[in-house]
């Protein structure tokens, strides 16, 4: 089967450590799937080094393994490093427990690849630091962290890993297929929770510190409900379905679910300072052109908050070869978020965007570049784009 999506390749101002982008990652683990997948059809029998379809699946199984575990525990560390950024302390990243350390995330990602499989921390010290946030449920006065900085932190890498995955399935949700090659970055990324270390780490202390709220969240908690928001997401069924047909002879596209043009909901949960929330993610398709993403987040288990977000992505809209997206985050605060891509040619492309990020509510707590002014922050960006 012909490629059915074009693929692309980036340089996003958001790569700069100083931007602190968690959406210019998430974008680069996109287009590193798509890399992978690219590789894997230049396996394909039909090739001059093809394997047969047994070979490839395996083959590309053992490749998607090892590739995106370098970029899941890579972006796992970032989503601890963005929020420390975001209140001023100065991270550094480190493989194993006496690797040396390194400031940049892409050095980082780098050396993973030399030892993909050790543990990986993001360091840092309250005294190193440039500036102390004003943001007082986040940071005290003297530079420390408050417990609901903690948490902040500590939840930085498992809600990165969500998010990613809750972007793949954002895709195949709006173009209505997927390569069946995602289906393991996607779960390796979904079930982060489930298969993180049984000893001390990320959710003992998650355990630990909701305690210290009175909130009863424990680890049995967090992994219970990892795993039930993978099982009631029609994305899980789409990809694992779909690769089990490419295994077995079929299309190398799964397909997305939709009845009525409504694509069928995935259920994210992610971890906030206010408690666990669960998160209802869908979108309708209203022509060839134009679709409409929307969700709902609510904080079940802890101090109640909900959130809704409501966007339009349109192409073709005020000229050919040319999309617009504008999103709206109602919670605690509102977010805003617009977009604009041209293609200059057939294999380049050009995007601007403007992200305004609040950090009372669900999404912009995760995501805002900084809290050095307060709760607000923007985000403005580009990306040249290099297509194939």
């Amino acid at each position: 089967m012909a490629q059915s999506f074009e693929r692309s390749f980036s340089f996003d101002s958001g790569y700069f450590r100083e931007r602190n982008s968690n959406r210019a990652w998430e974008n680069f683990g996109r287009e590193w799937v798509d890399l992978n997948a690219y590789a894997l059809e230049q396996l394909n029998a039909d090739e001059h080094w093809g394997f047969s379809r047994e070979g490839e699946f395996l083959s590309g199984s053992a490749l998607g393994l090892y590739t995106m575990n370098v970029y899941k525990v890579s972006h796992h560390e970032f989503g601890h490093g963005t929020r420390l950024e975001a209140l001023g302390y100065r991270t550094k990243y480190r493989s194993g427990a006496t690797g040396s350390t390194t400031r940049s995330p892409w050095q980082f990602f780098g050396r993973r690849f030399l030892d993909p499989f050790n543990d990986a921390y993001a360091v840092y010290s309250t005294s190193d630091r440039e500036f102390t946030s004003p943001v007082r449920r986040f940071v005290n006065a003297d530079g420390t962290l408050t417990n609901d900085g903690k948490i902040l932190i500590t939840t930085g890498g498992l809600n990165n890993s969500m998010a990613f995955a809750g972007s793949l399935g954002d895709r195949m949700r709006e173009r209505g297929a997927a390569h069946y090659s995602e289906w393991l970055p996607y779960a390796m990324a979904r079930l982060d929770a489930t298969f993180y270390g049984r000893g001390s780490g990320d959710l003992s202390d998650l355990e630990t510190y909701y305690s210290n709220k009175g909130v009863s969240i424990s680890k049995t908690d967090m992994r219970v409900a990892n795993l039930a928001g993978f099982a009631l997401s029609a994305s899980t069924w789409s990809y694992l379905l779909g690769a089990g047909e490419y295994a077995t002879g079929g299309e190398p596209w799964v397909q997305g679910i939709s009845y009525n043009d409504f694509a069928l909901p995935d259920v994210e949960n992610y971890l906030t300072t206010h408690g666990m929330s669960w998160k209802l993610s869908s979108g309708y398709r209203w022509n060839a052109h134009t679709y409409f993403p929307f969700a709902a987040e609510a904080v079940l288990t802890g101090a109640g908050q909900q959130e809704y977000s409501l966007g339009v992505r349109q192409q073709n809209w005020l000229w050919d070869d040319s999309s617009v997206n504008a999103g709206l985050r109602l919670g605690r605060g509102v977010g805003l978020g617009l977009g604009f891509s041209q293609r200059l040619s057939e294999q380049w492309s050009l995007s601007l965007g403007w992200d305004h990020f609040n950090g009372r509510n669900l999404h912009g707590e995760r995501n805002a570049v900084s809290f050095e002014d307060g709760e607000s922050s923007d985000e403005i960006w580009a990306r040249f784009s290099f297509i194939f």
